[in-house]
């Protein structure tokens, strides 16, 4: 131990002593973590990002959606034809680890008017009294559907924060009359503005899904369903119950595609630490480059210090001792080489926070950078035993030398 203690020092010396040349050595370790480290913050970062997305939600909710296409060639889909009220009230009853449901229908886009004033484009959803629930959409003022405003086909709409500033500077909306296809609907909320991956709440208009089925596009048709399982469920228990009904319901044809927000998130973190994982091991290929540069250095080394290495030898230095010395020298520039690329990783990545925080992307509040701990000091270790791997031959070429010849050779 002491021994490997003053190979320590002595490398630090040598480091203090070429400071140019030893800079040099180290670039491609320095390089090689560097670019490991900021691509695993910023893989991190954007993991933290889409958990962040998707937990505003709820994580929790699962989706189902008519999807013929699924079912086998030559497959009729006998009496179902679409998705409706009845398969969400069928589901219902069925599964018991449910908790609440939403029937969910996406209308067309049409201009709103107040006055002189419209909105183009506005995103227009028709469901009941579960959607702000299961969305974890948050009022700024009035209230939410009710199960009265679906019982009653009530005229009445929730809009966004958006639509509100655009129809009302004021921003007193609530119990004023917008036109909406020729119909008159009575604001009773307004939702505040959320992004997610992109999208957001502002220019939503929600209004009961019997208004919307009775009064312009007719029947019981629904464009998908949302359920939430109850506390303590897990959302894959669940979600094969829901299956399993459905597949009764539908006679055992694939006509229905199930999808949960977790199963989402899971896709997506698995495509962005995959696309990170391959990213930081072709980035790891300069660890190699820096390794043949610390063998190439010993190697220049242990000539310089032939003399040295004879003289240790002849005064009753064993071959341990000047391997070890060696390979401490190799690992010590590694090392320390591997500490300036996490410490140059660690800046940038502030650097580029920073800059997201002003830019507002990919959301609001920037993208975060967290400093990997575990993956650092993996780095270090692994920058520190690649210049030992590499530093290995050096060091067994210095302790194979004969301390006569090494005395003698100039």
């Amino acid at each position: 131990m002491k021994n490997v203690l003053q190979s320590f020092l002595i490398a630090l010396g040598m480091l203090r002593l070429h400071k140019l040349r030893a800079f040099l050595t180290m670039l491609g370790v320095i390089i090689g973590v560097m670019s490991v480290t900021l691509i695993v913050m910023i893989s991190s970062g954007f993991q933290a990002y889409i958990n962040g997305e998707f937990k505003k939600l709820g994580a929790d909710t699962m989706f189902v959606f008519f999807d013929p296409g699924r079912r086998n060639r030559g497959q009729n889909l006998g009496n179902i034809a679409k998705l409706t009220q009845q398969d969400m009230k069928f589901v219902m009853e069925r599964v018991q680890s449910l908790d609440i449901a939403a029937g969910v229908m996406n209308l067309p886009a049409r201009k709103i008017i107040y006055g002189e004033k419209n909105v183009d484009n506005p995103q227009i959803y028709a469901s009941d009294e579960n959607f702000q629930e299961l969305n974890r959409f948050t009022l700024l003022e009035g209230r939410a559907l009710n199960k009265n405003d679906v019982t009653s086909r009530a005229n009445v709409a929730v809009i966004g924060e958006d639509i509100r500033d655009r129809l009302f500077p004021d921003k007193k909306a609530i119990g004023k009359l917008i036109m909406l296809q020729g119909i008159a609907l009575e604001i009773v909320g307004i939702v505040e503005k959320t992004e997610f991956m992109g999208d957001n709440t502002g220019r939503m208009l929600l209004v009961p899904i019997t208004t919307a089925q009775k009064k312009w596009v007719g029947g019981e048709k629904l464009d998908m369903m949302m359920l939430r399982a109850k506390p303590g469920v897990k959302v894959d228990d669940a979600m094969e119950s829901v299956w399993q009904s459905l597949m009764i319901r539908s006679n055992n044809k694939p006509i229905y595609r199930l999808d949960s927000r977790e199963s989402i998130l899971e896709v997506f973190g698995g495509i962005v630490g995959a696309a990170g994982g391959i990213l930081a091991a072709v980035a790891a290929l300069s660890l190699l480059v820096g390794g043949i540069g610390i063998m190439n250095i010993m190697l220049v080394s242990v000539t310089e210090r032939t003399k040295e290495i004879g003289l240790r030898k002849a005064v009753g230095a064993k071959r341990g001792s000047i391997l070890t010395q060696f390979l401490v020298e190799a690992g010590t520039l590694s090392l320390v080489g591997g500490l300036i690329g996490m410490s140059i990783a660690y800046g940038l990545g502030q650097v580029v926070c920073l800059i997201s925080v002003s830019m507002h992307w990919p959301g609001k509040n920037g993208l975060e950078m967290p400093f990997p701990i575990v993956a650092a000091i993996f780095a270090a270790m692994f920058s520190a035993m690649i210049g030992m791997v590499f530093g290995l031959y050096p060091a067994m070429s210095a302790a194979k030398l004969d301390p006569i010849v090494a005395l003698r050779r100039e």
